[in-house]
């Protein structure tokens, strides 16, 4: 029987592409002069509540890659020359080009050790460790997968959970952010429901108040803590309770999305859904590309004095998605006219 097209999940990761721009673009803002009480707490919200980003990218590959290759054998030879196409050469180039914006604006000088050693620990920008964490999953997918297939799946998922959260209260360390043992229950959970796609599919809609009350109740809990460790600053919640908080909003998070995404696919809003197949499609380059458009916003907008913090998210909304969408999708669609005509010029 041929495999089903997993359109829903194309549009889980537009729907994620675009909630990390919205979490990096609130970051800075909410600790701005300019922001009211009302305003950083709208911020948070808004903030916190989209937090959900890395571990639905890891579940969506989990998932993919489980529902690919589960009955079949793995070519690692094509495996992995397909990912260092696709995933690691844009990585080093685009770890290239951060370097070189940071050393214009005077914030680095050149060394190539340090440039090696940023990019080897994914450390040159904020968002370029999801890289080192995927490709670990990558590397250690015929492991889940040989599990799976073999053993209880429930028994495993609960298993990956405990060891995550243990992970998570006892081993922490300065890196431990890009370790795949900080986003073990997502990539569990992906192959989870890659393994029982049709039937999580056709019964989700069966747990509709429960999945959209459990979004909502979660994101004011998470924001409720952020709000007052980082903005009130009282410290009386336990770090490991916050964390607990996030990992089970994640996982929250992605069902709710999933739930929302499976409804979306039979629905009649066709415009929509091209729009999130067309940012899927050029979700990769997005990711790498947004935090250049966003630091060269912040140097505009810092030119001018705007009174307002909701007027600077608005407009800095408008000019990095108005940058950074387009600029992508265009890339996405022409790249191999791009780079066959480059190829002609060497040739």
């Amino acid at each position: 029987m041929e495999k089903e097209r997993l359109t829903e999940v194309n549009y889980l990761r537009a729907i994620a592409c675009l909630a990390v721009i919205f979490v990096h673009i609130t970051a800075d803002l909410i600790f701005l002069e300019t922001a009211g009480p009302l305003t950083k707490l709208g911020l948070s919200f808004l903030n916190r509540s989209l937090k959900f980003t890395t571990p639905t990218f890891i579940f969506i590959s989990g998932l993919i890659l489980y529902y690919n290759y589960h009955d079949r054998r793995i070519d690692y030879r094509r495996y992995w020359k397909r990912r260092f196409k696709v995933i690691i050469i844009p990585y080093i180039l685009w770890t290239c080009v951060y370097y070189l914006y940071f050393i214009n604006r005077g914030y680095y000088s050149f060394s190539w050790s340090f440039f090696l050693e940023k990019l080897l620990l994914a450390d040159m920008v904020y968002h370029l460790y999801f890289i080192l964490t995927i490709l670990q999953f990558y590397l250690l997918f015929g492991v889940f997968r040989y599990l799976f297939n073999k053993y209880n799946a429930n028994v495993l998922l609960v298993m990956f959970l405990t060891v995550n959260l243990l992970f998570i209260r006892y081993g922490y360390f300065k890196y431990s952010d890009r370790f795949f043992m900080q986003y073990l229950f997502a990539f569990a959970l992906g192959c989870y429901f890659g393994k029982y796609y049709r039937d999580i599919k056709e019964k989700i809609n069966n747990y509709k108040l429960p999945i959209i009350l459990g979004y909502l109740g979660l994101c004011l809990l998470y924001t409720y803590e952020f709000y007052n460790l980082h903005i009130l600053q009282n410290y009386i919640i336990d770090g490991f309770f916050v964390n607990l908080t996030w990992v089970t909003f994640s996982m929250m998070a992605i069902v709710f999305y999933y739930y929302v995404v499976v409804n979306l696919k039979g629905s009649n809003l066709n415009f929509i859904k091209i729009i999130l197949q067309k940012i899927s499609d050029s979700s990769y380059y997005i990711y790498l590309g947004h935090p250049l458009m966003l630091f060269i916003t912040r140097e505009i907008l810092n030119r001018f004095y705007l009174p307002s913090t909701t007027l600077n998210f608005v407009l800095t909304a408008i000019l990095v998605l108005g940058t950074i969408l387009p600029f992508s999708i265009i890339y996405k669609a022409k790249k191999d006219y791009i780079f066959g005509y480059l190829k002609t010029l060497v040739s």
